[in-house]
Protein backbone atom coordinates (compact mmCIF):
# COMPACT_ATOMS: atom_id res chain seq x y z
CA UNK A 1 0.00 0.00 0.00
CA UNK A 2 1.14 3.72 -0.97
CA UNK A 3 0.27 5.42 2.03
CA UNK A 4 3.07 8.33 0.79
CA UNK A 5 0.97 9.05 -1.99
CA UNK A 6 -2.30 8.50 -0.58
CA UNK A 7 -1.93 10.36 2.64
CA UNK A 8 1.12 13.28 1.50
CA UNK A 9 -0.68 15.59 4.36
CA UNK A 10 0.33 15.80 7.93
CA UNK A 11 -3.06 15.92 8.91
CA UNK A 12 -4.56 13.02 7.03
CA UNK A 13 -1.98 11.03 8.77
CA UNK A 14 -3.19 12.40 12.30
CA UNK A 15 -6.50 11.17 11.13
CA UNK A 16 -5.50 7.84 9.75
CA UNK A 17 -3.51 7.21 13.18
CA UNK A 18 -6.24 8.08 15.06
CA UNK A 19 -8.72 5.74 13.00
CA UNK A 20 -6.15 3.27 13.38
CA UNK A 21 -6.14 3.45 16.92
CA UNK A 22 -10.11 3.90 17.25
CA UNK A 23 -10.19 0.63 15.08
CA UNK A 24 -7.77 -1.42 16.85
CA UNK A 25 -9.39 -0.64 20.30
CA UNK A 26 -12.74 -2.08 18.71
CA UNK A 27 -10.91 -4.95 17.62
CA UNK A 28 -9.16 -5.76 20.53
CA UNK A 29 -12.64 -5.21 22.66
CA UNK A 30 -14.28 -7.22 20.39
CA UNK A 31 -11.63 -10.00 20.67
CA UNK A 32 -11.95 -9.62 24.27
CA UNK A 33 -15.52 -10.37 24.56
CA UNK A 34 -15.18 -13.27 22.03
CA UNK A 35 -12.30 -14.59 24.44
CA UNK A 36 -14.27 -14.23 27.80
CA UNK A 37 -17.66 -16.17 25.89
CA UNK A 38 -15.61 -18.76 24.64
CA UNK A 39 -13.86 -19.21 28.58
CA UNK A 40 -17.34 -19.28 29.64
CA UNK A 41 -18.45 -21.85 27.38
CA UNK A 42 -15.30 -23.87 27.91
CA UNK A 43 -16.14 -23.58 31.55
CA UNK A 44 -19.73 -24.67 31.10
CA UNK A 45 -18.32 -27.59 29.06
CA UNK A 46 -15.74 -28.92 31.53
CA UNK A 47 -18.16 -28.41 34.78
CA UNK A 48 -21.07 -30.21 32.35
CA UNK A 49 -18.36 -32.84 31.96
CA UNK A 50 -16.86 -33.14 35.36
CA UNK A 51 -20.97 -33.51 35.99
CA UNK A 52 -21.56 -36.45 33.70
CA UNK A 53 -18.15 -38.04 34.77
CA UNK A 54 -19.01 -37.73 38.64
CA UNK A 55 -22.68 -39.43 37.95
CA UNK A 56 -21.24 -42.12 35.82
CA UNK A 57 -18.65 -42.60 38.33
CA UNK A 58 -21.32 -42.73 41.05
CA UNK A 59 -23.16 -45.27 38.93
CA UNK A 60 -20.14 -47.18 38.39
CA UNK A 61 -19.65 -47.63 42.32
CA UNK A 62 -23.44 -48.50 42.91
CA UNK A 63 -22.98 -51.25 40.54
CA UNK A 64 -19.38 -52.13 42.04
CA UNK A 65 -20.96 -52.62 45.65
CA UNK A 66 -24.39 -54.53 44.22
CA UNK A 67 -21.95 -57.27 43.09
CA UNK A 68 -21.22 -59.95 45.47
CA UNK A 69 -17.60 -61.09 46.68
CA UNK A 70 -17.85 -64.01 44.51
CA UNK A 71 -18.21 -61.81 41.01
CA UNK A 72 -15.76 -59.74 41.93
CA UNK A 73 -13.05 -62.49 42.34
CA UNK A 74 -14.08 -63.42 38.94
CA UNK A 75 -13.97 -60.44 37.22
CA UNK A 76 -10.50 -59.79 38.67
CA UNK A 77 -8.80 -63.22 37.77
CA UNK A 78 -10.57 -61.89 34.32
CA UNK A 79 -8.52 -58.64 34.26
CA UNK A 80 -5.05 -60.91 34.70
CA UNK A 81 -5.13 -62.24 31.46
CA UNK A 82 -7.46 -60.83 28.45
CA UNK A 83 -8.25 -63.44 25.80
CA UNK A 84 -10.25 -62.15 22.78
CA UNK A 85 -13.25 -64.87 21.34
CA UNK A 86 -11.69 -67.89 19.33
CA UNK A 87 -8.46 -67.77 21.06
CA UNK A 88 -10.01 -70.40 23.95
CA UNK A 89 -7.18 -72.90 25.03
CA UNK A 90 -7.18 -76.13 22.78
CA UNK A 91 -6.87 -79.20 23.95
CA UNK A 92 -6.78 -82.84 22.38
CA UNK A 93 -10.68 -83.68 21.82
CA UNK A 94 -11.64 -87.60 22.85
CA UNK A 95 -14.46 -89.53 23.74
CA UNK A 96 -14.59 -90.10 27.59
CA UNK A 97 -16.17 -93.06 29.31
CA UNK A 98 -18.71 -92.54 32.02
CA UNK A 99 -15.78 -92.84 34.83
CA UNK A 100 -13.34 -90.55 33.45
CA UNK A 101 -16.13 -88.13 32.75
CA UNK A 102 -16.99 -88.36 36.49
CA UNK A 103 -13.57 -88.16 37.88
CA UNK A 104 -12.59 -85.11 35.81
CA UNK A 105 -15.47 -83.55 37.40
CA UNK A 106 -14.67 -84.54 40.35
CA UNK A 107 -11.02 -82.90 40.27
CA UNK A 108 -12.93 -79.53 39.21
CA UNK A 109 -15.41 -79.93 42.23
CA UNK A 110 -12.26 -80.15 44.69
CA UNK A 111 -10.60 -77.17 43.14
CA UNK A 112 -14.43 -75.04 42.80
CA UNK A 113 -15.52 -75.80 46.83
CA UNK A 114 -11.95 -73.91 47.54
CA UNK A 115 -12.68 -71.20 45.61
CA UNK A 116 -16.40 -70.89 46.72
CA UNK A 117 -15.43 -70.81 50.25
CA UNK A 118 -12.81 -67.79 49.65
CA UNK A 119 -16.20 -66.10 47.87
CA UNK A 120 -18.38 -66.74 50.44
CA UNK A 121 -20.23 -69.17 48.01
CA UNK A 122 -21.58 -72.92 48.19
CA UNK A 123 -20.95 -75.14 45.45
CA UNK A 124 -22.63 -78.61 44.01
CA UNK A 125 -21.78 -80.63 41.18
CA UNK A 126 -25.30 -81.38 40.77
CA UNK A 127 -25.76 -79.61 38.17
CA UNK A 128 -28.80 -81.07 36.27
CA UNK A 129 -31.73 -83.32 36.86
CA UNK A 130 -35.12 -83.70 35.70
CA UNK A 131 -38.41 -85.72 36.13
CA UNK A 132 -40.20 -87.76 34.31
CA UNK A 133 -38.51 -87.39 30.57
CA UNK A 134 -38.52 -89.18 27.12
CA UNK A 135 -35.67 -91.09 25.42
CA UNK A 136 -34.14 -88.06 23.42
CA UNK A 137 -30.80 -86.29 24.45
CA UNK A 138 -30.63 -83.25 26.25
CA UNK A 139 -28.90 -80.55 25.29
CA UNK A 140 -28.04 -76.89 26.36
CA UNK A 141 -27.00 -74.08 24.01
CA UNK A 142 -23.83 -72.21 24.32
CA UNK A 143 -22.51 -69.65 22.26
CA UNK A 144 -20.45 -71.94 20.26
CA UNK A 145 -23.66 -74.03 19.27
CA UNK A 146 -25.53 -77.12 21.52
CA UNK A 147 -23.53 -79.24 24.05
CA UNK A 148 -24.66 -82.47 24.57
CA UNK A 149 -25.51 -82.78 28.80
CA UNK A 150 -26.94 -85.82 28.98
CA UNK A 151 -27.34 -89.39 26.62
CA UNK A 152 -30.24 -91.36 28.29
CA UNK A 153 -30.13 -93.99 26.28
CA UNK A 154 -26.71 -94.79 25.15
CA UNK A 155 -27.11 -97.49 22.57
CA UNK A 156 -29.71 -95.33 20.93
CA UNK A 157 -28.85 -92.12 18.30
CA UNK A 158 -31.57 -89.51 19.43
CA UNK A 159 -29.69 -87.62 17.98
CA UNK A 160 -26.53 -89.03 19.76
CA UNK A 161 -22.87 -88.15 20.71
CA UNK A 162 -21.65 -87.57 17.27
CA UNK A 163 -24.70 -84.79 16.81
CA UNK A 164 -22.34 -82.54 18.84
CA UNK A 165 -19.69 -80.90 18.70
CA UNK A 166 -19.32 -80.67 22.21
CA UNK A 167 -19.85 -82.64 25.14
CA UNK A 168 -20.36 -81.78 28.93
CA UNK A 169 -18.19 -83.98 31.21
CA UNK A 170 -19.85 -82.43 33.73
CA UNK A 171 -20.83 -78.72 35.84
CA UNK A 172 -21.05 -77.17 38.97
CA UNK A 173 -23.23 -75.35 40.56
CA UNK A 174 -21.90 -72.02 42.89
CA UNK A 175 -24.76 -70.12 44.31
CA UNK A 176 -25.32 -68.30 47.92
CA UNK A 177 -26.62 -70.51 50.92
CA UNK A 178 -29.40 -69.51 53.19
CA UNK A 179 -27.59 -71.48 55.87
CA UNK A 180 -24.52 -70.02 55.42
CA UNK A 181 -22.81 -72.89 54.18
CA UNK A 182 -19.54 -71.92 52.60
CA UNK A 183 -17.32 -74.71 50.15
CA UNK A 184 -19.03 -77.89 48.73
CA UNK A 185 -22.82 -78.31 49.57
CA UNK A 186 -24.36 -81.71 49.77
CA UNK A 187 -27.71 -80.16 50.58
CA UNK A 188 -28.78 -80.35 46.52
CA UNK A 189 -28.39 -84.26 46.84
CA UNK A 190 -31.54 -84.16 49.39
CA UNK A 191 -33.72 -81.80 47.60
CA UNK A 192 -37.04 -82.99 45.29
CA UNK A 193 -36.04 -82.17 41.65
CA UNK A 194 -39.49 -80.13 41.39
CA UNK A 195 -37.72 -78.09 44.45
CA UNK A 196 -34.64 -77.01 43.16
CA UNK A 197 -32.33 -75.01 44.84
CA UNK A 198 -35.78 -72.46 45.31
CA UNK A 199 -35.00 -73.16 49.26
CA UNK A 200 -31.34 -73.38 49.91
CA UNK A 201 -30.44 -70.38 47.98
CA UNK A 202 -30.33 -66.70 48.83
CA UNK A 203 -32.74 -65.11 46.05
CA UNK A 204 -30.34 -61.51 46.46
CA UNK A 205 -28.00 -63.43 44.57
CA UNK A 206 -27.12 -64.48 41.07
CA UNK A 207 -26.65 -68.56 40.39
CA UNK A 208 -23.77 -69.38 38.17
CA UNK A 209 -24.09 -72.97 36.54
CA UNK A 210 -21.03 -74.29 34.93
CA UNK A 211 -20.54 -76.56 32.11
CA UNK A 212 -17.64 -78.37 31.81
CA UNK A 213 -16.80 -78.79 27.93
CA UNK A 214 -14.75 -81.66 26.87
CA UNK A 215 -13.44 -79.16 24.18
CA UNK A 216 -11.12 -77.91 27.17
CA UNK A 217 -13.62 -74.65 27.95
CA UNK A 218 -15.75 -73.50 31.09
CA UNK A 219 -19.52 -72.57 29.92
CA UNK A 220 -21.44 -70.32 32.11
CA UNK A 221 -25.25 -69.33 32.38
CA UNK A 222 -25.61 -66.40 35.18
CA UNK A 223 -29.40 -65.71 36.55
CA UNK A 224 -31.22 -65.49 39.67
CA UNK A 225 -32.97 -68.49 41.35
CA UNK A 226 -35.77 -67.34 39.65
CA UNK A 227 -34.62 -67.83 36.20
CA UNK A 228 -32.38 -70.80 36.46
CA UNK A 229 -33.08 -72.28 40.19
CA UNK A 230 -34.50 -75.57 39.27
CA UNK A 231 -32.38 -78.59 38.58
CA UNK A 232 -33.72 -78.52 34.33
CA UNK A 233 -33.56 -74.64 33.70
CA UNK A 234 -31.79 -74.13 30.80
CA UNK A 235 -31.55 -77.44 29.13
CA UNK A 236 -33.83 -79.02 26.86
CA UNK A 237 -34.53 -82.56 25.28
CA UNK A 238 -34.55 -83.61 21.82
CA UNK A 239 -38.23 -85.52 20.76
CA UNK A 240 -38.48 -89.46 21.17
CA UNK A 241 -37.74 -89.60 17.41
CA UNK A 242 -33.79 -87.68 18.44
CA UNK A 243 -35.47 -85.08 15.39
CA UNK A 244 -37.45 -82.17 16.81
CA UNK A 245 -36.61 -80.40 19.95
CA UNK A 246 -39.97 -79.01 21.93
CA UNK A 247 -38.52 -76.37 23.91
CA UNK A 248 -36.18 -75.09 21.46
CA UNK A 249 -37.80 -71.59 21.86
CA UNK A 250 -37.86 -71.73 25.12
CA UNK A 251 -33.65 -72.70 25.84
CA UNK A 252 -32.11 -70.21 23.76
CA UNK A 253 -33.47 -67.49 26.17
CA UNK A 254 -30.46 -69.34 28.34
CA UNK A 255 -27.24 -68.96 26.29
CA UNK A 256 -24.19 -70.58 28.33
CA UNK A 257 -21.39 -68.40 27.20
CA UNK A 258 -17.72 -68.52 27.58
CA UNK A 259 -17.04 -68.47 31.55
CA UNK A 260 -15.17 -64.87 31.87
CA UNK A 261 -13.86 -66.76 34.87
CA UNK A 262 -9.98 -67.41 33.85
CA UNK A 263 -8.66 -69.18 36.92
CA UNK A 264 -11.30 -71.73 36.44
CA UNK A 265 -10.81 -71.91 32.51
CA UNK A 266 -7.00 -72.71 33.29
CA UNK A 267 -7.70 -75.47 36.02
CA UNK A 268 -10.57 -77.20 33.36
CA UNK A 269 -7.72 -77.41 30.78
CA UNK A 270 -5.02 -78.30 33.77
CA UNK A 271 -7.34 -81.24 34.35
CA UNK A 272 -7.96 -82.98 30.96
CA UNK A 273 -4.46 -82.74 30.32
CA UNK A 274 -2.80 -84.03 33.04
CA UNK A 275 -1.75 -87.88 32.59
Amino acid sequence: MKFNRMFGVKKRKKSLLLGLTIGLSISLFGCSGENAKQEESSSKSINSYDSEEQLASSEKIEVEESESSFDKEIKESGNKEETSEGNQPIVEVKKYSFEEASAKTSAFLEWAASRAEKGNMAVTDLFFNHGAAGKGDWYAVTEDGEIQVQQPFLDETLPGYDAFDIHALGGVVFYTSLSGITGYDGTPETQATAVGFHEIADLNYSMHKYLLGDNGVVYELIGTVEEIGSFSAGYDEYSDDGLTKPGAEAVEKFVFEVSEDKDAQKEWVRILTED
